[in-house]
């Protein structure tokens, strides 16, 4: 039996409401009748929560366009798409395309120099962006016209000077590829796999970086091989834990967006900006400078963006850094009580999986340390159900620490006891099982059997065992996702995991 499409009802569900109300309009131009059948086939899908075809056929049953249900699918699907480019091409921030259309158009009714005159704005916008590929399809459309009059000065123009301009576009570009192929191969293990854990790993990262190119900036020929190359530095000491290097990096990233004029600080370059804020800001928070980074959350939440995407990607990316300030200074109970009324929206907002994997780790942990136990673990069993593995393995795999430590809390003593060896067969079978862990797992494994006072010096033991890790430059990452150390100075001293993290971290009244 033949699967039944789902293209059709994805591309429905992912609308906007903006974009549905235009499609609306748009199809109204196709109406047959009294009635647009592709407008009621668009309202009985979006209405389904799960596409049901057999539902669809019922509903509609005695209509002619039923009868080849496939066919009226196409046409919709291709109206809709036809829909969106028109619309997103009124709403676009990037006018090259129409403005190629519009040359080409005139180019084929004959206007020759009114489509050069839009192709000399083509280029203006391709150039002010360096869209290298545009740059390179203006000097066609040029080319083409030149020969297609027969326009022998033209032509020698060409032959003589803008051959040169077009090859050193293309040198340009190649150059712009080579540090985005820095930059990519910099952060793909770090998006798999997270902080640096082995030797092995960080002479990777610095073998990444033995190309003579990639020695010095001023080999970097754009401004986006620039921004690439200060993308791959920041990652690259932030891994090794040169935090100085990292944040020189990052605010020099940032200096460079903001020398930019206002009118080239959109779109991608919006985007990438609003990126490099919140590096920033990572690195403030690794450098314990709290106030610096509050100051940039600030910033990040000021930024007047200029689509509903964008909009949507900053109040989420800006909400989790503002989660993760609450829990870098133990203000836990702070940020229960200040996100609460965002969290929902947050997470049914967020769509990518590693920044998805992110919120439910940092929801997980602001409960845990707030002692909401119960919503805790509801935000660590999100996290554990994510079907991505490979995205945020590190995350992921700590998740499950985390885990241990909300069960062991709640006194699920017979489920710990299980969930300690199937976290550990996991650990083991996917190369996770650092010191750190081994050392959680070997006393949780024993735990239930201990009583009251050899707890107590299970505690102790395991203190002084992970204090002995902390100068130990792989094993210490593991500290940066969960602080173990001040949990189990709680316990030792009988006091709030809460109050033990505020003391080790300073006083802060953050106002946001």
């Amino acid at each position: 039996m033949k699967t039944v499409s789902l293209e059709l009802f994805q591309l429905i569900k992912s609308l906007s409401k903006q974009e549905k109300r235009y499609f609306k309009l748009f199809a109204a131009r196709h109406v047959i009748g009294k009635e647009n059948k592709y407008v009621q086939l668009f309202d009985a899908i979006d209405k389904q929560q799960a596409y049901d075809e057999v539902k669809i056929k019922k509903k509609f049953v005695g209509q002619t366009f039923i009868k080849q249900l496939h066919v009226t699918k196409n046409y919709l699907y291709r109206l809709i798409l036809n829909s969106l480019r028109q619309y997103h091409e009124s709403n676009s921030e990037d006018p090259f395309p129409v403005l190629m259309r519009n040359a080409q158009i005139l180019f084929k009714k004959g206007l020759i120099q009114q489509s050069e005159k839009i192709l000399d704005k083509a280029m203006k916008s391709a150039t002010e962006n360096e869209r290298f590929l545009q740059v390179l399809e203006v000097y066609r459309w040029k080319h083409q016209i030149i020969n297609s009059r027969n326009d022998v000065k033209g032509l020698e123009q060409y032959v003589n000077v803008d051959f040169q301009k077009e090859i050193g576009i293309l040198d340009i570009y190649k150059n712009y590829l080579e540090f985005q192929l820095l930059h990519d191969n910099i952060f793909i293990p770090y998006w798999k796999q997270g902080g640096i854990r082995k030797a092995e790993e960080k002479e990777a990262y610095s073998k990444m970086f033995e190309d003579e190119l990639y020695q010095d900036i001023e080999n970097a020929k754009s401004f986006n091989a620039r921004m690439f190359y200060h993308n791959a530095r920041f990652l690259y000491y932030f891994q090794i834990s040169e935090w100085e290097k990292c944040l020189e990096h990052m605010q020099a990233q940032v200096l460079m967006f903001e020398k930019l004029d206002a009118n080239l600080l959109k779109g991608d370059r919006e985007a990438n900006y609003i990126s490099s804020l919140i590096n920033l800001y990572i690195i403030q928070k690794q450098l314990h400078q709290y106030e610096e980074g509050l100051l940039n959350l600030r910033k990040l939440r000021e930024i007047p963006t200029s689509s509903n995407a964008l909009k949507k990607r900053l109040f989420t990316r800006s909400y989790n850094l503002e989660i993760d300030l609450y829990i870098s200074t133990g203000q836990f109970r702070k940020g229960v009580s200040n996100l609460a009324p965002v969290v929902n929206e947050l997470t049914d907002s967020e769509k990518e999986i590693h920044h998805r994997i992110g919120f439910y780790y940092n929801l997980a942990y602001l409960n845990f340390g707030a002692g909401n136990y119960n919503v805790a673990l509801d935000w660590i069993n999100s996290l554990l159900d994510e079907p991505e593995l490979k995205a945020r393995a590190d995350l992921y795999s700590f998740g499950r620490i985390l885990n241990l430590f909300i069960h062991y809390e709640l006194g699920n003593d017979q489920l710990l006891e299980y969930i300690v060896k199937s976290t550990y067969r996991f650990l083991l079978k996917r190369k996770r099982l650092y010191k750190t862990e081994s050392i959680v797992l070997r006393f949780l494994k024993k735990y239930p059997n201990f009583t009251d006072k050899q707890i107590l010096k299970g505690f102790r033991e395991m203190y002084n065992e992970l204090s002995s890790l902390t100068d130990n430059e792989f094993e210490a990452r593991a500290f940066e996702y969960f602080d173990i150390l001040s949990w189990l100075k709680g316990k030792l001293e009988d006091r709030d995991f809460e109050e033990v993290t505020i003391e080790k971290r300073g006083t802060l009244d953050l106002v946001l």
